[in-house]
């Protein structure tokens, strides 16, 4: 990367976090979601795991997995993970829901029916700018990491489970003698 590039990149990066950063934090009516999925958010806001929700209801459609599981597991694993992990998805959320008029919409993501969604995501997946491309594939990255480890998705990815859970090994008592 020369020095234009980085230049170009690192400014583009700063605006668009700056921009996220000055996002409103409660400018909608209310995100109900967590509630009816009577989910205990450990690391997510409500209007976070909003988000993240419906990201999952069209990422993951047609998966026998529901998207309020794959959100909670997600909101569960940022609360191990922690910083920066936790406070860069949470930039990424913001962004996705708040941008969406660089996407021709006047509706925020959460508001827009799924194809709309799809559609809305894909823009964020095919865009010039790599901060934009990069925020799409790690939510995708998330959304279909806590789906496809789901048991339930096995008979799609014919994954048979983890050795552990098909192989049975005979424990064995071994006498390594006196421990001087």
């Amino acid at each position: 990367m020369d020095r234009r590039g980085f230049l170009r990149t690192t400014a583009g990066g700063t605006a668009a976090i700056a921009l996220a950063s000055f996002l409103p934090a409660g400018c909608a009516q209310e995100y109900p979601q967590a509630t009816r999925d009577a989910v205990t958010l450990k690391s997510l806001t409500a209007k976070e795991y909003a988000i993240t929700r419906a990201a999952a209801e069209v990422l993951a459609a047609g998966v026998p997995v529901a998207p309020g599981t794959i959100a909670s597991r997600i909101d569960t694993e940022l609360a191990l993970a922690g910083q920066p992990m936790l406070g860069d998805f949470k930039t990424v959320l913001g962004l996705v829901e708040h941008l969406t008029m660089l996407g021709g919409r006047t509706r925020r993501f959460t508001e827009l029916n799924p194809q709309e969604r799809m559609k809305y995501l894909l823009g964020w997946s095919r865009s010039r700018f790599k901060l934009r491309r990069g925020a799409f594939y790690g939510l995708k990255g998330f959304v279909y990491f806590f789906t496809y480890t789901d048991p339930a998705t096995r008979p799609i990815t014919r994954f048979q489970g983890a050795w552990p859970e098909r192989v049975t090994i005979a424990v064995h008592p071994v006498d390594f003698g006196p421990i001087v």
